[in-house]
């Protein structure tokens, strides 16, 4: 009898025991960097971004060096700038903008793609903003 009482608690430990929460991938390293960005018609301007993204763990920091097609009369600008930046499983913060992020493949704890999307701030306009990002 005290076996099927030992058995039942290591059973009951085991079912009622808090799931272990999945590690987060890390942003480690340097990413190809692509986005789009979409305003209401007539209330901002949309953006297409391309370029690469240097993810610091240790820093908190990315750095970005990218290209932005934009205007109602198509420009090319070639953007360099540190941001600071976080995730979690389900979120991806880059300066002052978050998103909802989604990985993909993840290799020794690094995500090696990602893809997020959120509304981000255009002037006074609200926009739509979808990213990825793949490690190079």
């Amino acid at each position: 009898m005290s076996k099927r009482i030992a058995l039942a608690a290591t059973l009951l430990a085991v079912l009622c025991a808090p799931a272990q929460s999945a590690t987060v991938p890390s942003l480690s390293g340097s990413y190809l960097y692509a986005g789009t960005e979409f305003c209401p018609s007539g209330t901002g301007t949309n953006h297409q971004t391309t370029g690469t993204a240097l993810f610091d763990p240790e820093t908190g920091k990315a750095k970005l060096d990218i290209y932005i097609v934009t205007g109602d009369k198509p420009t090319m600008l070639h953007v360099k700038s540190t941001e600071a930046y976080s995730n979690t499983s389900s979120t991806f913060k880059l300066g002052a903008d978050s998103y909802k992020i989604s990985y993909g493949a993840v290799q020794n704890g690094i995500a090696t793609q990602a893809a997020f999307i959120g509304l981000v701030q255009d002037g006074e306009t609200i926009c739509g903003f979808q990213g990825s990002i793949t490690l190079q």
